[in-house]
């Protein structure tokens, strides 16, 4: 009698018989390329701050003219801002968070986990800040829309519609109102304080900073993910986003 595989956490048996990874590497923009743009945010940086903090001080110094002082700043301002602006969307990696049932060794069950995920599906992207460093942002399928902007570079923007409806039923369970005392109190769910789906990971040597939320996402599915054995899952994501974008209610028919 054949059963359908188990939709619950896989024991240690079952986890060995998964062929499929938890994080299902999906999108890989390239080595080369990721190497190259790091390597530019740097040196843009370093830019910014030679002539901001070296040559306009001695400028200053030797009483040169005021407009000759800020067209040095300004040579380390601009590029650094049009490489900041324009690499900011850049998507490194993508990484398709499976259920149990997809991973299992059967490819046709993924495939037809891919062609219509779930709504809370979780894709974990992960993006460059200012100095090359991996920023991890954590979005819901369905929260991504497509888009077309700066230049056509972005071209995902996560609505974080999910996160929102979550902390509106949130902010409606505290708001009810308490029983009195003796009363019995009603059987309302706890919510737990989880972190938000967009966790942005910015370094643990730095908690103090507070970094805001990556919504505008570059990822193209031409000429990108080169050698990745599962790219095609991404094509299959990207064309699902625009189906659902396309539908009033969101829902692919």
């Amino acid at each position: 009698m054949l059963r359908w595989p188990s939709l619950t956490r896989p024991g240690p048996v079952q986890a060995a018989a998964l062929s499929v990874p938890e994080r299902l590497l999906v999108y890989h923009a390239g080595t080369g390329r990721t190497t190259f743009l790091a390597c530019l945010k740097v040196t843009t940086l370093f830019g910014l701050a030679f002539f901001a903090f070296l040559v306009a001080p001695a400028y200053i110094i030797a009483e040169r003219p005021l407009w000759q002082v800020l067209g040095i700043v300004v040579c380390g301002i601009v590029p650094f801002a049009v490489v900041s602006y324009t690499s900011s969307p850049y998507v490194v990696f993508i990484h398709l968070r499976l259920p149990a049932y997809a991973r299992h060794p059967d490819r046709e069950l993924l495939r037809r986990f891919v062609r219509n995920p779930p709504s809370e599906t979780k894709l974990d992207i992960t993006t460059m800040n200012l100095v090359g460093r991996p920023r991890l942002a954590t979005v819901a399928v369905s929260d991504l829309v497509p888009a077309n902007q700066r230049m056509g570079i972005v071209n995902l923007i996560d609505t974080q519609a999910s996160v929102q409806q979550a902390a509106t039923a949130a902010a409606a369970v505290h708001s009810m109102p308490r029983p009195k005392p003796g009363a019995s109190a009603p059987a309302v769910a706890n919510p737990t304080k989880k972190k938000s789906a967009l966790s942005i990971t910015f370094s643990s040597k730095f908690p103090f900073v507070h970094l805001p939320p990556t919504t505008k996402f570059g990822a193209s599915a031409v000429n990108n993910s080169r050698g990745v054995q599962d790219s095609w899952a991404w094509t299959d994501l990207l064309a699902l986003i625009e189906r659902r974008a396309k539908q009033p209610d969101g829902k692919v028919p």
